[in-house]
C-alpha cells in the first residue's frame, strides 16, 4: 500500500473511532444516574398502629422519602409500633447496642438518655402547654447538646398529653387515690416518689401489661392522658376521671448519634428540617386529639370528678413535697428552679 493510501485509510479509521467515541461519550452523559440505595432508619415506639401519633409519623416518613429522592440520597423511616421492640428502657439499650436506630419515647425513655428531661414531667411542674413550650424552647440548645454528648440526636418534641387520674370509683383527693390499686410504670422515676408521699402502694407494670391488669382487677386506677386511655383501651375499664391535670406527659423522638453521623451532610439537614416540621404538626394534632378524647369520655360512660379548693390544695402540697424529694435525683435544685421560673 502506498504511503498516500495508508494515510487516507488511517485517517478514515481514526474518524470512525472518533465518531464511535463521541457517540459513547454522549450516551454516557445522557444516561440517567443509577438510583442510590435508600438509607433505612428504624424507630421504635409504644404508640399503637392507627393512633394519632402513628398517623403523623407515617406522614413524616412519606415526606422524607419524597424529598430525599429529589437529591438522589433516599431515606426512609421504618417504624416498629405498639411496643413490639420492648418497653422504653429496653429500646434505648437497643439503640446504644446498634440494634435500633431511634425511638419515639416519653420521659421514661428520655430519662435513660438525659436525666434532667424528667424535670418537665415532675408532678405539678407544667400543666399548661404554653409554659411547657416556652421552657423547652429556651433550654433546647442546652438539652440538644447534652443529649448529643450522651450519644443521641434530638429530632423533636411530641407530647402524650396532660395526665389525669382514671379510676373505677371517684377520686378527688390524694387520700382517696391512696386507697386505690394504682398502676405505676416499671421504669418511671418520678411517680413512685409521688405515691410514696401520699402513702399509696402502686403496682409496677410495663405499658403492655396494663390492660390485662385492669381486666383482672390487679389494678383499678391509672394516671394517664385521655388520648392514651382511649387509644390503649384502658378507658373501657374506667368509670371516673379526676378533672385535674397532674402533669404533662412529655415525649420526643431521638436517633442514635452513630446512625445520624453515618448520614451525609445533606441527609442530616433534610432529616432535621422535616422532623422539626412534623413534630410541630404532631404537637398540634395530639393536643386536638386530647380535646376530642376529653369530649368523648361522657359517651364512654366516664364521669368527670371535680376537685374543690381544699382538694386542689392537697394535690398541690403533694406535688411540692414530691418535687422536693426528687431534687438531686433527676437534677439539682438550681436547674429545677430555673425550669420552674420560666413563664
Amino acid at each position: 500500500m502506498s504511503n498516500k493510501k495508508w494515510t487516507l485509510s488511517a485517517l478514515a479509521s481514526i474518524g470512525v473511532l472518533a465518531g464511535v467515541g463521541a457517540s459513547l461519550s454522549v450516551e454516557a452523559q445522557t444516561a440517567p444516574a443509577a438510583a442510590a440505595a435508600p438509607v433505612t432508619i428504624s424507630i421504635a415506639t409504644l404508640a399503637p398502629a392507627g393512633s394519632t401519633w402513628m398517623n403523623v409519623f407515617d406522614a413524616w416518613n412519606r415526606e422524607l422519602r419524597r424529598e430525599s429522592a429529589k437529591i438522589n440520597q433516599p431515606m426512609r423511616l421504618q417504624f416498629f409500633a405498639g411496643g413490639v421492640q420492648g418497653d422504653e428502657a429496653e429500646v434505648i439499650r437497643k439503640i446504644r447496642a446498634g440494634r435500633l436506630d431511634g425511638a419515639a419515647v416519653t420521659a421514661v425513655g428520655l430519662y435513660q438518655i438525659h436525666r434532667p428531661a424528667l424535670v418537665f414531667q415532675m408532678p405539678g411542674m407544667f400543666r399548661d402547654y404554653g409554659r411547657l413550650d416556652r421552657a423547652r424552647t429556651q433550654l433546647n440548645t442546652e438539652i440538644t447538646q447534652q443529649m448529643g454528648t450522651a450519644g443521641f440526636e434530638l429530632m423533636g418534641w411530641a407530647d402524650v398529653g396532660q395526665a389525669r387520674v382514671f379510676s373505677q370509683s371517684p377520686v378527688s383527693t390524694p387520700q382517696q387515690l391512696a386507697q386505690q390499686r394504682p398502676w405505676v410504670w416499671s421504669d418511671d422515676r418520678a411517680m413512685p416518689a409521688f405515691y410514696s408521699v401520699i402513702n399509696a402502694n402502686p403496682v409496677r407494670l410495663g405499658v403492655p401489661e396494663v390492660l390485662s391488669a385492669l381486666q383482672t382487677n390487679r389494678i383499678n386506677t391509672v394516671i394517664t392522658s385521655p388520648p392514651v386511655a382511649v387509644q390503649l383501651q384502658w378507658a373501657t375499664r374506667m368509670t371516673h376521671m379526676t378533672n385535674l391535670p397532674l402533669y404533662t406527659t412529655i415525649g420526643a423522638t431521638v436517633i442514635g448519634r452513630n446512625k445520624f453521623n453515618s448520614l451525609t451532610a445533606q441527609q442530616q439537614e433534610l432529616l432535621r428540617r422535616i422532623a422539626a416540621n412534623y413534630h410541630q404538626l404532631a404537637r398540634g394534632s395530639l393536643r386536638r386529639a386530647e380535646s376530642s378524647a376529653l369530649a368523648s369520655l361522657a359517651s364512654r360512660g366516664i364521669t368527670a370528678v371535680e376537685v374543690d379548693g381544699a382538694g386542689r390544695a392537697a394535690w398541690e402540697a403533694a406535688f411540692v413535697t414530691t418535687r422536693t424529694r426528687l431534687t438531686g435525683q433527676i437534677a439539682d435544685a438550681a436547674y429545677i428552679q430555673r425550669v420552674a421560673a420560666i413563664q
